[in-house]
């Protein structure tokens, strides 16, 4: 008989989460469950992923689309005083809708399917109501050093209060699971570590797919490059140091260009840097790409710059594409990733003088790349979708 399977999650929209999870979707065995997909935000045009959800999978929104864009209108705004009110006022009215729609949802769910015999909430998105949706067991699925993202004391205690609701906590690395045992020594036994899944098949397609791409696209892939892709915010992604690391590196007399894959909050910010760098005609920002795998296959190596990560998932991606990986040795996932720096380069986060260095000695020595290979062929299997969804299995069916 198969099991009821609920999976929560906050959008559809292009993201690092929202990928792993439609990975997820696609590859759960549906003769197992009935799966059903509640979905916070209704995006309208902005649900990318809502089109790559097996048609087997019920999908429901709790906030309509004219909710969503009236609150998103006053977020982009809310610099102005009276747009902050008014974000805050939609914000609570929000707050108040989302649980008895959501009750609502699963009573819809329990009428067609039966009693719900598991619910993922993906992106902790539930975590203040979580008790209140009677539920037979509980999962949180953590994508962020928890630490790095809430920063204030008194927001990670709370957090932990919250934690506490679920029945089962995944982290997707070891050094999150260890991280989460160390802030919150009561949820020892709770937390398992599951990775995020990869379908190799579908990023090495996609790797050699042109379809997509205009006169413009094709003639920058013919170029010398290396390749950064990730949201562009100043926050997390810490351009200062990729962007003044890189100008080094060609002050050291590389040649390559730096091509950014990515649309984000602080784009006029690093614009700016780059112009402040004198580095327009090398650096150049491709924007948001469905596709980036196209790019990634025929860039020198990968470059990857953050202050703190939830795991790196363009990590893994950039290995299977048989790219070189240069990162910050940020918490969480990169060291983990790398095998300590088996598997590519680590860097001291914010240090722009080491940054350069290994930009120049990976670019000049193809011999030092050469070393690496062999072992990223083996440590990337522990990540195959085939292997993980196995993972998954055990955690959702465990009693």
């Amino acid at each position: 008989m198969k099991k009821n399977l609920v999976i929560r999650s906050g959008s559809l929209r292009m993201g690092g989460l929202e990928r792993v999870l439609i990975e997820v979707v696609q590859n759960l065995d549906l003769e197992r469950y009935n799966l059903s997909l509640i979905i916070e935000d209704d995006a309208g045009k902005e649900n990318i992923f809502l089109g790559d959800i097996p048609k087997e999978v019920d999908v429901y929104f709790i906030k309509p689309q004219e909710m969503y864009n009236r609150t998103d209108y006053y977020r982009k705004r809310k610099k102005n005083f009276f747009d902050k009110i008014m974000y805050n006022y939609y914000m609570f009215k929000e707050h108040r809708f989302v649980l008895p729609k959501t009750l609502q949802i699963l009573k819809k769910i329990e009428e067609k399917y039966g009693e719900i015999d598991c619910f993922i909430d993906y992106d902790w998105g539930a975590r203040r109501y979580v008790e209140k949706l009677n539920l037979k067991k509980s999962i949180v699925w953590l994508h962020n050093s928890i630490p790095n993202l809430l920063k204030k004391k008194s927001k990670i205690k709370r957090f932990g209060k919250n934690l506490k609701k679920y029945d089962v906590i995944v982290a997707i690395c070891d050094e999150m699971k260890a991280e989460l045992e160390e802030i919150y020594p009561y949820l020892k036994g709770k937390v398992k570590r599951v990775y995020n899944p990869f379908n190799f098949k579908r990023i090495l397609n996609l790797s050699e797919d042109e379809n997509e791409l205009t006169l413009e696209d094709k003639k920058l892939l013919k170029d010398n490059y290396i390749i950064a892709i990730s949201r562009l915010d100043t926050v997390q992604k810490d351009y200062d140091t990729l962007i003044k690391g890189f100008k080094k590196a060609l002050d050291l007399g590389i040649k390559e260009k730096l091509y950014i894959v990515g649309d984000g909050p602080n784009r006029k910010e690093i614009e700016e840097l780059i112009k402040k760098n004198e580095v327009e005609d090398r650096v150049i920002l491709l924007g948001k790409r469905k596709n980036p795998y196209v790019w990634l296959k025929r860039a020198k190596l990968f470059v990857h710059s953050s202050k703190y990560e939830g795991f790196g998932l363009v990590l893994v991606e950039a290995m299977i594409c048989g790219k070189m990986v240069v990162s910050s040795e940020c918490p969480t996932g990169p060291k983990e990733i790398l095998k300590n720096g088996e598997c590519g380069n680590l860097y001291e986060v914010g240090n722009v003088e080491e940054l350069a260095l290994l930009l120049d000695k990976n670019l000049k020595n193809k011999e030092n790349l050469e070393s690496f290979y062999e072992e990223i062929k083996r440590r990337i299997n522990e990540f195959r979708v085939e292997v993980v969804i196995d993972e998954y299995y055990k955690v959702i069916e465990k009693e």
